[in-house]
């Protein structure tokens, strides 16, 4: 469970950069820049799918799944993650059974219930805090992220002027709604990267299709596919009350996914980021 949390986390920190530079890049037209004027999406609704080849030793690809909810006005995100069986197994307290872990993340603390964990650890979530520095940052990733979803070409901008391609796709239909979609590829530090982006009438973002291949660490791979909706809409995230909580050290949770993941590469690059 712990590595799944780091790869949504990874996943999440990478998204976020991303976003924080695309909303400080402004598009360029004929005669200079030409300004956009981005809406930030006050809350969305989403679903995931997440599949990771090469991460951790002897276990094959690695697919989550699951739902969520993000209030970006209240910096808070809540998951409900699926979790396959060969992961579940892994862990402590686990079967190989699939499980469904919920994630809360709100005023700088990460909450998560593990049913497995809860015998072990004796209440249904455990809670680890991130330090005041990764804290401090939290408003500015979320207002950044609530700006790239409400102005895709806002990502577009960054992605040219970082040297990707970006090829029109045309008008599709996605999720019942008519769409208009860009491709982007490019490299980035050894990694090989496509994302198609598929964007309504409002420029909203409604599915990303992203996947990346690792140029100097053969097999490793990912594949993941977000679809949005509801922007705007009520969302209900619930931190959990103190007396369902057991608190957990940061550093605990590092050395448990430095551990966990082939030759602790994401545990020490997430220990270094937060």
């Amino acid at each position: 469970m712990l590595a799944s949390v780091g790869l949504v986390g990874a996943l999440g920190i990478g998204a976020a950069g991303l976003a924080t530079n695309a909303a400080a890049r402004p598009s360029h037209g004929k005669h200079g820049p030409v300004a956009v004027v981005a809406t930030p999406v006050t809350t969305a609704t989403f679903s995931f799918s997440v599949s990771v080849s090469g991460l951790v030793k002897n276990a094959g690809a690695i697919t989550l799944t699951g739902t969520g909810q993000a209030d970006f006005a209240n910096d808070a995100v809540s998951l409900a993650i699926n979790i396959p069986a060969a992961v579940a197994e892994l862990i402590p307290g686990g079967s190989a059974a699939p499980e469904v872990v919920n994630v809360v993340f709100s005023g700088g603390t990460v909450y998560a219930n593990v049913p497995a964990l809860a015998t072990l650890v004796g209440e249904p979530w455990i809670s680890v805090a991130l330090p005041s520095s990764a804290t401090a940052a939290v408003p500015g990733i979320f207002n950044d992220v609530a700006s790239a979803l409400g102005n895709v070409n806002e990502i577009l901008s960054f992605a040219k002027a970082h040297h990707a391609k970006v090829t029109s796709l045309g008008t599709s239909m996605v999720d019942g709604t008519s769409v208009t979609g860009s491709q982007v590829s490019a490299h980035l530090k050894g990694v090989r990267v496509s994302a198609t982006l598929w964007a309504d009438s409002s420029n909203h973002l409604v599915q990303a299709i992203v996947g990346a291949t690792g140029t100097a660490r053969r097999g490793l791979a990912l594949a993941a596919t977000v679809d949005l909706s509801a922007y705007g809409n009520p969302v209900t995230i619930t931190v959990p009350p103190p007396s369902q909580v057991k608190a957990i050290p940061l550093s605990l949770v590092t050395s448990v996914l430095g551990r966990f993941l082939h030759g602790a590469h994401l545990g020490a690059k997430l220990a270094k980021v937060i």
